[in-house]
């Protein structure tokens, strides 16, 4: 990955962290990121899998969101019912706006996630390399994308990876560094997964295990839950 591509992906997760920055800069970076994804989507696999599983993982053993499944070709809460939606937030998070859009703590989840995108938010509590396997059997057809499945790709990845942090960040707060540091630190990792070059699995995961939602934090925010 060169540095110039490797700079878009640095820039786009800070995009994912900074509520205020300017529209233009977010449509500039998502166009660059589009490109990037139809020229390198099995690098872009790499990056994704591993930042993503990172997120999903370092949530409360407990909660739901860590603890989804594909079963049927649809994600699914450990009860079987099925994810996706805004109300899947709302076990922790109070509606008290008839339009959540205008609802700070519901406002990014107004859309559905996405069928594709939620079964990956699924695979993605199984570690990068599950979430790896699965993108290049589902998502990665190819060396390179067309400009098509480039761009589906990527709604997809954005999809899974704002609706992870939202989640995270319900527990964390809007400053919690780890988001961005994970998101820079598999740039790096990717390059050398995707070039055949050892990297240093075991200080990434002492990391995740450093930064993860401590267990119990679940059931403060939701005291009903079972």
């Amino acid at each position: 990955m060169s540095q110039l591509d490797s700079g878009w992906v640095a820039r786009w997760v800070v995009a994912l962290c900074e509520p205020l920055l300017e529209t233009e800069a977010r449509v500039e970076i998502e166009k660059e990121m589009v490109e990037l994804v139809t020229r390198h989507p099995h690098w872009f696999a790499a990056w994704l899998s591993g930042y993503l599983s990172d997120i999903v993982r370092s949530l409360d053993p407990e909660d739901p969101w860590r603890n989804l499944s594909v079963i049927d070709d649809q994600a699914v809460h450990p009860d079987r019912s099925p994810f996706g939606t805004w109300v899947d937030a709302s076990d922790i998070v109070h509606v008290s706006i008839e339009d959540i859009r205008a609802d700070l703590g519901l406002a990014a989840l107004e859309k559905p996630v996405g069928e594709t995108a939620a079964k990956l938010l699924a695979v993605a509590a199984d570690g990068w390399d599950a979430t790896l396997t699965w993108c290049e059997a589902n998502l990665v057809t190819a060396a390179t994308l067309s400009p098509a499945e480039g761009a589906a790709f990527f709604k997809t990845a954005s999809s899974a990876l704002r609706w992870a942090i939202h989640r995270r960040r319900l527990f964390q707060g809007l400053e919690d560094p780890f988001v961005q540091v994970s998101g820079v630190a598999w740039i790096q990792r990717a390059d050398k997964m995707t070039s055949g070059e050892p990297w240093d699995e075991a200080r990434a995961a002492r990391h995740l295990e450093a930064n993860r939602v401590q267990p119990g934090t679940y059931r403060q925010f939701n005291p009903s839950a079972e």
